[in-house]
């Protein structure tokens, strides 16, 4: 018999966790209506321009999918692995919903099966995309936090060494012998690499990824960044076999949906526009770093800029006054957290602001946008910002 919810004999309130209050780039809907209600205006989404994410603004062209990848239950014999396998040079893979999924998963498989020592340390290059150390920190591991400096006198005391290569938001690139000297070291001591290769595709012969993944290395990759595919929720992750068995148990049933499944098959297989798609990158990329280059006038204040084909960070001691110039020109970029945790921000904790805070640019989409980056960074910069 059904029990009345408000009878003794209901369940206890449980109380839910607070939701992450990490910020992420591509909020453009979030920043316009919060803009427009600090400054008195009326919400228009159409005359902005976001250049807040490291996605590729003119990504894989997806063509009308067949109407059984919508109606189907998803199939997992239906190529997507063997394609994977291929593009990425390796025998055993899993697609996951985002290589987000995995960030989650990896931390609580790690402390529910015990997979490593009591008061585990995972060392963290800082800064990064702050949702790997959010999901350690979540399952209640210790963060070192490192550069790429002082990694090898830290390395003895690592369970996991954990880095983004190429960096996000630095665009840091780590050299493949320095990632294998340090793999090593670590599998002497049953210890774990985990690399996440979200913007690795343009350079892919820097890939750690083998044939044979080691017993200690796993490596996450996305179709969000390169191919312009955010959206469908699709990644993959290179491991060994018993990570991957207990990813694959974890994550449940249709963990990537049909359509999804259908896109990244074909998106990873279309050599063609695999090619011309690094080449319009990279010249995008340079056009960007060029374009603020051009408008960082000796006058206004020291700055760096670094970066990948898919975006360019700016970091600058006005990062916080330009951003809002920006949104004053309808542009959304990345305000860089402050919470870095390097060596280089730590020794300027003094100071208003550190090292790495700055702004990330992504690149624009076509010729009206870089109008628009271009006319906004003139008016900004002409009035002696």
């Amino acid at each position: 018999m059904l029990k009345n919810c408000n009878s003794a004999d209901a369940p206890p309130k449980i109380s839910s966790p607070k939701p992450s209050s990490l910020k992420h780039g591509g909020r453009l809907n979030q920043a316009v209506k919060q803009y427009a209600l600090e400054h008195n205006q009326v919400e228009n989404n159409d005359s902005w321009l976001d250049l807040s994410t490291g996605i590729n603004p003119n990504g894989w062209p997806v063509p009308t999918l067949p109407e059984n990848s919508y109606n189907r239950l998803p199939e997992d014999d239906d190529g997507l692995v063997e394609t994977a396998c291929e593009y990425y040079q390796t025998q055993k893979i899993l697609p996951v919903a985002g290589s987000q999924e995995a960030i989650q998963l990896l931390p609580f498989i790690f402390q529910h099966y015990q997979l490593l020592p009591d008061q585990a340390k995972v060392g963290i290059i800082s800064p990064c995309y702050a949702e790997h150390e959010f999901q350690w920190r979540k399952n209640n591991f210790t963060i070192v936090h490192l550069n790429t400096q002082n990694i090898t006198q830290h390395i003895d005391n690592l369970d996991v060494l954990l880095v983004i290569n190429p960096n996000n938001p630095t665009g840091e690139l780590i050299s493949k012998k320095n990632l294998q000297k340090w793999l090593l070291k670590l599998r002497q001591k049953n210890a774990y690499l985990i690399i996440d290769e979200a913007f690795m595709d343009s350079i892919a012969e820097q890939s750690l990824i083998q044939k044979e993944s080691p017993e200690n290395l796993i490596v996450l990759r996305s179709v969000g960044k390169f191919f312009g595919l955010a959206g469908v929720r699709c990644g993959f992750v290179i491991a060994p076999e018993k990570i991957l068995n207990l990813l694959h148990y974890h994550q449940g049933p249709w963990s990537v949906s049909g359509p999804a499944r259908w896109v990244v098959k074909h998106a990873l297989a279309d050599q063609s526009w695999i090619k011309s798609n690094k080449s319009m990158l990279e010249q995008s990329a340079t056009r960007l770093e060029n374009t603020l280059r051009k408008h960082l006038t000796n006058d206004l204040a020291t700055f760096n800029i670094s970066g990948t084909v898919l975006y360019q960070t700016l970091y600058i001691d006005t990062a916080e006054q330009l951003f809002e110039q920006l949104c004053q020109q309808k542009i959304l970029v990345r305000l860089l957290d402050k919470s870095c945790h390097c060596d280089s921000c730590l020794s300027q904790s003094k100071h208003p602001h550190a090292t790495h805070q700055g702004l990330r640019f992504g690149l624009p989409k076509n010729h009206l946008q870089w109008q628009h980056l271009e006319s906004a960074l003139t008016n900004i910069f002409s009035a002696h910002f």
